[in-house]
């Protein structure tokens, strides 16, 4: 049978070529109808358009003055290759589901200007979780006193759409800018800081003083290091939305910290992510402190680990602030477990229920005082057995206030210059609990969330109990002095060996220089004690100093 010549593959190829030249023909086509392209000058660059040439769009809310970026094809933006559709810019890869196509920004909703919206106890400009006085934004976790406690937010000034999508202004928190063309306000904010020390004792932490690496007994030896590693740097956004006048805030947080102390080979430090989290409204969602902790009770300590009974711990989870009252909120998170178990070899830790944290907490223009809660399960599997759980218990209480300020009934905050005495300070925390280990500065990782008997494989949760005292007195603006006293006790279960953790003292005075805005100097003597259950001791003495410059 003969076989017909437009069936064979002669013929597939070329319809393939004619369907290429049609579409090949089309493209032309689509190219030879755009716009004759923008004229150089005569220095070869390209054309700019002089002012008002290009057409404003509606001023109406929710409109944006038209711009090259809506012209589809060879536009300015979206680029042709990034196929969206006119006057869109499709998103990345892994951007989520509700960002398939960034729409073009609309005017800034009226809450965005409104003075009140700003000064706001509950959900405004400042994300609700982040406490202070109303109308002020609080210093961040373990920072030096060359920045205020608490810094006024106002709002920006009001800008037209066609000013927001060409200048460059101030965003809706200090030191932001408002990104041209969107809503969103962005900040970059951190610090340089260079710290030396020198031990007159061994210790374990060549950069930071952490008395359970004291060595136990007591050994001699001295120690010089520097270290520019604590260094981080935070990228920060807020974008208003018209769902409640809730505002989208982000943060994202590094430093240094991470990886073998300096003084060992000079460097290769990598980047140490600290907080990457999600505020909307009451919620907070990412990687956070935790809710059982009080990020505000830090003392201004040259050493950058801190009073070694004091609860610190980040990781990921779920937050919600509620106001109950004037001044008075409740926070609920769901959080990451981790069972912090000394198995002695017999088994391993089990981690499959999330710690539950809560705290109340009242917040004064002149202090604040908070309770809080936390609530675990940790488990235990023994080789070859069922998994075996305890119940974790915590409890803490903390304050900051300032004693004098509050003796001669002067309201330091609202005072443009406030004197030394009216700055000056008292932070106390009071943690204790069964199963807490995680959460306590000096014991986090030493495995004492909970301890396996190695003669009969029992397990069960120690008690824990921590504390600290500061006093920070400034006598003027320039100058201050800080000591902070902070002990802790660790209990153990029956059969841990006498080399095992038992308790530390931890004393720390120092001395700050503010020669200008944003610059600390300052120097610090710092005395630990670690003991272990067997009653073997050894003590450390360290002097530090440092300049750290907050950008």
């Amino acid at each position: 049978m003969r076989t017909s010549a437009t069936s064979g593959p002669q013929y597939r190829r070329l319809s393939w070529a004619a369907v290429l030249c049609l579409l090949l023909a089309h493209a032309a086509s689509a190219w030879c109808q755009e716009k004759p392209a923008i004229p150089e000058d005569a220095t070869g660059g390209s054309q700019v358009f002089p002012e008002g040439d290009i057409p404003a769009g509606k001023t109406d809310e929710g409109d944006i003055p038209a711009s090259a970026t809506q012209v589809s094809g060879a536009g300015v933006k979206p680029a042709t290759a990034d196929y969206a559709p006119v006057g869109y810019e499709a998103s990345g890869p892994q951007e989520g589901p509700g960002a398939e196509y960034l729409p073009p920004v609309g005017a800034l909703p009226p809450y965005y200007y409104r003075m009140d919206y700003y000064e706001r106890s509950g959900v405004g400009a400042r994300a609700i979780a982040d406490y202070a006085p109303p109308g002020y934004q609080a210093r961040d976790i373990e920072e030096v006193p060359g920045l205020p406690e608490f810094t006024p937010i106002t709002p920006p000034p009001r800008l037209t759409p066609e000013e927001q999508a060409k200048f460059v202004t101030r965003g809706m928190m200090p030191g932001s800018f408002l990104i041209p063309g969107t809503s969103t306000s962005f900040r970059l904010r951190g610090f340089v800081r260079l710290a030396g020390l020198y031990d007159l004792d061994p210790i374990g932490s060549r950069d930071d003083f952490v008395t359970n690496t004291i060595p136990v007994p007591q050994t001699t030896g001295q120690n010089f290091n520097w270290g520019a590693r604590y260094s981080r740097f935070a990228l920060e956004t807020w974008t208003p939305t018209n769902f409640r006048d809730w505002n989208v805030h982000t943060f994202i947080e590094g430093d240094f910290f991470n990886g073998p102390a300096q003084a060992v080979g000079g460097g290769g430090n990598p980047f140490r992510l600290r907080f990457a989290f999600i505020d909307f409204g009451y919620f907070r969602v990412g990687q956070q402190n935790t809710v059982f902790m009080d990020g505000n009770a830090w003392p201004s300590t040259v050493d950058f680990a801190g009073p070694r009974g004091l609860l610190n711990q980040r990781r990921p989870g779920f937050r919600v602030t509620l106001p109950l009252a004037d001044k008075l909120f409740w926070a609920g998170g769901i959080e990451q477990p981790f069972s912090d178990i000394t198995t002695n070899g017999l088994g391993v830790g089990v981690q499959d229920v999330p710690d539950f944290a809560t705290h109340l907490r009242y917040e004064g223009d002149l202090g604040h005082v908070q309770l809080s809660g936390l609530a675990r399960s940790i488990g235990y599997r023994p080789t070859g057995g069922e998994v075996t759980r305890r119940s974790g218990l915590g409890f803490s209480a903390s304050t900051v206030f300032h004693p004098w300020a509050l003796l001669i009934g002067s309201n330091f905050i609202r005072k443009a210059n406030p004197t030394g005495l009216e700055r000056c300070r008292i932070l106390m925390q009071y943690s204790a609990g069964w199963g807490i280990g995680r959460y306590v500065q000096d014991i986090a990782g030493l495995g004492f969330d909970g301890q396996v008997d190695p003669l009969n494989g029992s397990f069960d949760t120690p008690f824990a109990v921590g504390w600290h005292i500061g006093y920070e007195h400034w006598f003027n603006e320039r100058w201050l002095t800080n000591v902070t006293y902070s002990p802790l006790y660790a209990g153990s279960t029956p059969g841990q060996p006498g080399s095992t953790y038992s308790a530390a003292k931890y004393l720390a005075a120092s001395l700050w220089w503010l020669p200008i805005p944003r610059m600390s100097l300052g120097i610090e003597y710092v005395w630990g004690e670690r003991e272990n259950i067997d009653s073997q001791a050894g003590q450390a003495n360290r002097i530090n100093g440092l300049v750290q410059y907050n950008f």
